[in-house]
């Protein structure tokens, strides 16, 4: 507990200035009653309160108790003062409560108690000097002071004690806090550190879209972006001002809305800066504490590099694919006009023929990969699904005959989807082809199958292969992605067939996706716009 101030000489300060005004008062009235005893009260107050400044200007803080001496020294010098004008000063009498005071809130109820038994000491005496006790009336005199001092006595402990409990918790709520700054502070060193050693860009903002944390990397993005005032707007304009959803006029507390409404809850790749430009793939995430949203966080990802280095990767694919793709054709016409001409070599020009058309088709992929998802056209047109599904399994029915695989046909509905047949027959093909190489041999049959939900036509590619873990079905549709099971069982292939097809059905407004087979397998699923 924090022991109470002993030191402090504010009490006597009161008393000695109460004490001198009751000597000069008893003397304007009468100077007869300006006795030395009086005095001598007096001067006991007066040196007392100059030793008790001494003492409070050293401060000693141990071995203090001594000092209860002041306090009952000075009630029995208030008894010749209280004496020497009670009769026409009864003020007078409440001296004594500045020393009882402070004896009851700086020391022990043992010493407050003893100073409320001195207090008796002026009445006692006055009864005496007039005659000794000689009824009840003098015994209630002399202890109604007294007992009036026990309560105030009482009264102020009380109050010391509550007062003490207080001190003691804002001791302990100071320490507490100053401790849990200190941790706040080595917090946030180690998160600004953190923050500044990563090579993304982090920011957080407030509720009303005002900066609260920038790391380094966003710092310094915003200012090579031509964002001068970094704490008005800063890195979030950024993503609103190369948003083409968001209105030139907007403002961060309308970004901080569209992001608590969800609008940029899947990462986006944004661009901004004009020469050179920078790409960045950002997430954009609300902050929630206490169940209330009170800002928003960004995070944002440098891949201006990896962009530039996939164009070039993508022109390369196209070029070369283009560049084969001629020689290409005038083998296969040499071929067809051999075959027609009734060549002797016929078996020899149908082995060259396949192997054309099947690098061809290995050409055609490649130009394919080489084209984002934005380069891929919509031709137009509608294809019955029934007639494309039998063309695609024609298709694929060698390779499948060749592993010992069985390839069904469902149902299939009449009702027409809105893509082109060439492009429906692309996709089949390739779901067919996966189906069939990711099944062992003789490992079963693939089922292709096709039905109407709503207002799109779902065909289903269902094996019973190897199947595909949660992970490898994220990732089938990247461009060059083999699962590893493709690697192991040494299956021909360039990881680019799922993406074209995912790409070209994105195209039309369709979608694949590709889901786990009971009991084993996996089931593609195309769904169309019809």
């Amino acid at each position: 507990m924090i022991e109470r101030s002993r030191t402090q000489p504010y009490a006597q300060f009161v008393l000695a200035a109460a004490s001198l005004i009751v000597v000069l008062i008893l003397g304007t009235i009468d100077s007869e009653r300006v006795t030395p005893l009086l005095l001598a009260g007096f001067g006991v107050i007066v040196l007392s309160t100059a030793a008790m400044t001494a003492i409070w200007l050293v401060q000693p803080s141990r071995h203090t108790g001594w000092l209860a001496v002041v306090p009952l020294l000075q009630i029995v010098a208030c008894v010749p003062v209280r004496d020497a004008g009670v009769d026409v000063l009864p003020s007078a009498s409440m001296l004594i409560i500045f020393p009882l005071g402070w004896l009851a809130f700086a020391f022990p109820p043992a010493l407050a108690a003893a100073g409320v038994l001195l207090t008796a000491l002026g009445p006692l005496v006055q009864v005496l000097a007039s005659g000794g006790i000689r009824g009840v009336q003098d015994i209630v005199s002399i202890l109604a002071l007294p007992i009036l001092s026990a309560f105030v006595a009482v009264t102020v402990g009380i109050i010391a004690r509550h007062l003490a409990r207080m001190r003691e918790t804002m001791q302990s709520v100071s320490t507490d806090l100053e401790h849990a700054m200190r941790l706040s502070g080595r917090d946030t060193a180690m998160l600004r550190a953190t923050l500044d050693a990563t090579d993304n860009a982090v920011a957080v903002f407030g509720s009303d879209g005002r900066p609260i944390l920038l790391n380094a990397v966003a710092a310094e993005i915003s200012g090579r972006s031509g964002i001068d005032d970094v704490d008005r707007d800063g890195f979030a304009s950024l993503i609103w001002r190369a948003d083409p959803s968001m209105p030139l006029e907007a403002t961060s507390a309308d970004f901080v809305e569209r992001v608590r409404s969800g609008d940029f809850a899947a990462p986006r790749t944004v661009e901004f800066g004009g020469d050179p430009r920078r790409v960045m793939q950002v997430i954009v995430r609300p902050v929630v504490a206490g169940g209330d949203e009170v800002g928003i966080v960004i995070v944002g990802q440098d891949v201006t590099e990896l962009v530039n280095a996939v164009e070039v990767r993508d022109r390369f694919l196209s070029t070369v694919g283009h560049e084969f793709r001629t020689p290409l054709t005038v083998i296969l016409g040499h071929t067809d006009i051999a075959l027609m001409n009734g060549s002797p070599e016929t078996e020899r020009w149908e082995a060259v023929e396949r192997s054309a058309e099947r690098l061809l088709r290995l050409v055609e992929r490649l130009i394919a990969a080489g084209q984002t998802t934005r380069d891929v056209e919509a031709r137009s047109g509608a294809s019955h699904v029934g007639p494309v599904v039998k063309h695609a399994v024609t298709e694929v029915a060698a390779r499948a005959k060749e592993r010992g695989i069985g390839i069904q046909i469902g149902a299939m509905p009449e009702r027409a989807a809105r893509i082109a047949v060439r492009d429906l027959a692309s996709i089949l093909e390739e779901l067919l082809r996966n189906a069939v190489e990711f099944t062992r041999a003789d490992g079963g049959d693939v089922v292709v199958s096709a039905h109407e939900d709503g207002r799109d036509i779902v065909v289903t590619v269902a094996d019973e292969g190897v199947g595909m873990t949660e992970q490898e079905r994220v990732h089938a549709f990247e461009r060059f992605y083999r699962a590893p099971y493709a690697h192991d069982a040494a299956i021909p292939g360039t990881g680019i067939g799922l993406s074209n097809a995912a790409s070209l059905a994105e195209a039309y407004g369709a979608s694949v996706s590709l889901e786990p087979h009971t009991p084993r397998g996996t089931v593609a699923v195309l769904r169309l716009p019809s």
